[in-house]
């Protein structure tokens, strides 16, 4: 039986209930927001005892489908505002869902310094984690990989996520090898900070573990499913050649970029330990180091492409060398370093300082020892405009939500003849919704979006899967459900206009996707 933990870290209580999607209805995303819903408050704010944690692998997680090591981070915005959504890769959403658990609520704040907890097959334990106080990522890593075994499941924060930075966010750890971490894109290291929560370990080493009620057409159906991607020019070739900066590429050409096959190559005379290809076990895709443009540097994740990009569009640095340095500084803070060159180039311009790699690195210093500037840096984009105000030039600096760009475009899908009812944007959201829910990575959002055989095939694996039936229609109208749930979960927050929460890949979807780009 799959369960649902409930975690109350001000009295230390562990509460394990029994799930059954069949019975319960919502999963993946769906279940994270459902769960939002009922225990936190829609007044509450983003640091009050009474906000949540909640944590949900896909409901494909823990399987043999291909490419499925998603897990949802869910906690409040802020008062006036609903859910934030962290989708995030690694090793940890695998090991979770292979323990039949559908999802994790961390509620309260622990209150003597600093915990872990540590999920087994046993349940979940909270410790103490007070010596790993001011520690860096690494170092966490390294003392939880210790005691847990060298391969452990961890999710956490750094220092910046313990000082309550906006722009703190976790760390995952990916399996063993290079790279051994990254930090997300979609923040959430503050609540972590406030509830005292350093880390999250999964103690066991088993994967492919969940409760499957047909396994044997399961992994028939998911073979035929890795066919499909492997078989997709983006998926099969472009970003296991050349790594995200194929997305790069994207954000200025949409789908009319030029794929050409290529060796995958390792530089191995960089990375002398075992070289991770993918972020989690069985993806069929594998972007992680494949980033290679000379015998002397190498990008090891999609983090370090968009931190690039970020760089040389704010300060027109194009050095690879300094860009993989100042990453791996900012991810041993536990900072979203892509966000962070966003925030130095506002805070520069505010105090018409020029942005040269020196002067970048003493921003990362001041965020590292906590001071005045470090703190103003470390408060996002927002933070700093509102220290900034008068300076109306800065407006357009601030980091604004993925979907005030959908007017942009003109997104057309092909295969839309079963649902009349819903424009091709809302359509697009549903089924990028549908791959958060069953654990997909975006990535395969290149193969699997607008694709009739790839919802066919997840309509058969859905049956695999829970024994239920459901047609691909009913899967995405469920998705758009969810997002219906999530506006209305955010409305009686706000009590006026508000706003979808989709990922930031969305912004590469709608230049796919689009009519103008691609015609």
């Amino acid at each position: 039986m799959n369960k649902i933990y409930v975690v109350d870290l001000s009295n230390k209580s562990v509460e394990a209930i029994n799930y059954d999607v069949k019975a319960y209805k919502h999963y993946g995303r769906g279940l994270a927001v459902d769960l939002m819903e009922k225990y936190v408050a829609p007044q509450v704010d983003r640091y009050d005892s009474e906000n949540a944690v909640i944590m949900a692998p896909g409901l494909f997680t823990g399987t043999y489908i291909p490419t499925t090591g998603r897990l949802v981070v869910a906690t409040k915005k802020h008062k006036e505002k609903g859910a934030q959504i962290n989708n995030m890769s690694g090793s940890i959403a695998q090991r979770i869902a292979s323990l039949n658990i559908a999802a994790v609520v961390i509620k309260g704040n622990y209150e003597e310094g600093l915990c872990s907890l540590i999920i087994s097959h046993k349940g979940i334990e909270i410790i103490s984690s007070e010596d790993l106080k001011g520690a860096e990522v690494s170092k966490s890593i390294e003392v939880m990989r210790k005691i847990y075994g060298k391969d452990a499941s961890i999710i956490g924060i750094g220092p910046s996520g313990e000082a309550l930075l906006p722009l703190s966010t976790l760390f995952s750890t990916y399996p063993e090898g290079d790279p051994v971490y990254y930090c997300s894109r979609g923040g959430v290291g503050d609540v972590f900070g406030v509830k005292g929560i350093k880390s999250i370990v999964v103690a066991e080493e088993s994967y492919f573990k969940a409760e499957v009620f047909d396994q044997e057409s399961l992994e028939i159906s998911a073979k035929r499913l890795g066919k499909l991607m492997v078989s997709d020019p983006v998926c099969g070739t472009a970003l296991p050649g050349y790594g995200s900066i194929t997305l790069m590429k994207m954000l200025k050409a949409g789908r009319n970029i030029k794929i050409e096959k290529i060796k995958k190559k390792a530089n191995t005379t960089i990375l002398e330990n075992k070289i991770n290809r993918t972020c989690s076990p069985i993806c069929v895709i594998g972007c992680l180091n494949r980033h290679c443009k000379d015998e002397n540097s190498i990008f090891s994740s999609p983090a370090e492409s968009e931190a690039y990009a970020a760089l040389k569009q704010c300060f027109n640095i194009d050095d690879m060398k300094f860009t993989s340095e100042f990453n791996n500084k900012a991810f041993e803070l536990g900072l979203d370093s892509t966000e962070l060159i966003f925030a130095c180039a506002l805070y520069l311009k505010a105090e018409n300082i020029e942005g040269t790699k020196e002067v970048l690195n003493g921003l990362l210093e001041e965020i590292k020892n906590l001071s005045i500037v470090g703190r103003v840096v470390g408060s996002r984009t927002e933070g700093i405009y509102s220290l900034y105000k008068e300076k109306k030039e800065l407006k357009p600096m601030v980091s604004r939500p993925s979907t005030r760009e959908e007017g942009n475009f003109n997104v057309k899908l092909i295969n839309k003849d079963k649902f009349p009812e819903i424009s091709d944007l809302e359509l697009l959201y549903g089924e990028i919704i549908t791959l958060e829910n069953l654990g997909f990575c975006l990535f395969s959002s290149f193969a699997l979006i607008d694709n009739k055989d790839a919802l066919e095939i997840i309509t058969e694996l859905y049956h695999a899967k829970t024994g239920g039936k459901c047609t691909g229609e009913e899967i995405i109208k469920y998705s758009l459900s969810c997002l219906e749930k999530e506006l209305s979960y955010e409305a009686k927050a706000k009590g006026v206009s508000v706003e979808k929460t989709i990922p930031e890949f969305v912004k590469v979807l709608y230049r796919y996707f689009d009519n103008k780009i691609n015609e």
